[in-house]
């Protein structure tokens, strides 16, 4: 099996990174906060929900003095419960929630601590795996059966083909520069991200992404649902709550840098042609339409969709990002802030 692709994100970003050097090379290299962060991209079990710059909020720190600060935390805390509180009452829940607590992600064979050599991690690894799974099924029992009217369609069996063709289809237009056709179906976060890095693209360069086949089919890694606190006077149909699923998709792919150039048909019209790229920019010789270039890579991947439920009502499935498999520094992280967090409860 070939290397790893990783994060596919990262890899586009890298590839833009080197086409906007070689178009624009008087260009002052952009600072590091501009970049698009390493998504579901960091090796954590979630993205965090903020639209907010890191050197931005550090500014804003240093100007509040603290006494001040002290004064606006129970304040700004008191008003982001009020406004999520009037969001429950009126429906419109926000379709970027952040990746589900205890999402756990099983990893792959070569991924998992031994039963020989380190049989007390796999232990720990297999006893969280049963404990989660349980939880699960029983979240899902009462969101279908006791929570919700009308009942929520669950449709396991359907939603590793949807992420599939989700995870291609995004992948496409966000290659070609056209994430029109899925705005409706990418959460805010995400989409914001990625506009912003097609933004960044210099005139007449792209990137051409090929999905060449699937090394082994789409497999649901994680299933989880949430209903929100309910509120006063509430009943079951306006009730609000979340449905998000992780799927495995590994798959072959190829990155191509492309650079458009016009030239003249055969009639004399003006055209546009993509022609491929290396990375310095020299001009590549085409492949056949179904040749598999050097450069592909196979890659595991995590793609997690979501659907959420506003009074009552199902919304569309949407793609949230990628996450990451559950590590042993996870669980053992976990557990420890779990552990703290009964020694609080004790010692009030």
């Amino acid at each position: 099996m070939s290397r790893s692709l990783g994060n596919p994100f990262a890899k586009l970003q890298v590839c833009e990174r080197q086409a906007a050097q070689r178009c624009a090379p008087q260009l002052r290299p952009r600072r590091r906060h501009d970049d698009l962060p390493n998504r579901r991209y960091q090796p954590s079990q979630s993205r965090p929900f903020s639209s907010s710059q890191p050197w931005r909020a550090s500014q804003m720190g240093k100007a509040i003095a603290p006494s001040m600060r002290k004064q606006s935390q129970p304040s700004l805390a008191s008003s982001r419960q009020q406004q999520l509180q009037q969001a429950f009452r009126s429906g419109n829940i926000p379709n970027e929630m952040g990746l589900l607590p205890q999402t756990f992600i099983m990893p792959r064979r070569k991924n998992r601590p031994s039963w020989f050599t380190n049989f007390g991690d796999r232990k720990k690894m297999e006893w969280t795996r049963l404990r989660t799974r349980i939880t699960e099924l029983g979240s899902l029992f009462v969101f279908r059966f006791v929570a919700v009217r009308p009942r929520p369609r669950l449709q396991l069996l359907t939603i590793p083909g949807f992420a599939r063709d989700l995870h291609k289809s995004m992948y496409e237009h966000f290659a070609a520069g056209n994430l029109t056709p899925m705005e409706s179906q990418i959460c805010e976060g995400m989409l914001g991200s990625l506009r912003s890095r097609i933004a960044q693209r210099n005139p007449n360069t792209g990137l051409k992404w090929t999905l060449h086949k699937y090394l082994s089919r789409p497999k649901l890694a994680s299933y989880r649902a949430a209903i929100f606190p309910e509120q006063k006077g509430e009943k079951n149909t306006e009730r609000n709550g979340i449905i998000q699923a992780v799927v495995r998709i590994h798959s072959l792919q190829s990155l191509q840098h492309i650079k458009r150039v016009s030239t003249r048909d055969a009639n004399q019209k003006l055209v546009v042609r993509e022609v491929p790229v290396d990375s310095q920019g020299r001009e590549l010789e085409a492949l056949k339409e179904d040749a598999i270039p050097a450069n592909a890579k196979d890659a595991v991947e995590y793609v997690v969709i979501q659907k959420v439920i506003r009074k009552g009502k199902e919304s569309r499935w949407m793609i949230w990002g990628t996450t990451e498999e559950t590590t042993m520094s996870k669980i053992k992280q976990d557990q420890n802030k779990s552990q703290q967090d009964l020694l609080g409860k004790s010692a009030a």
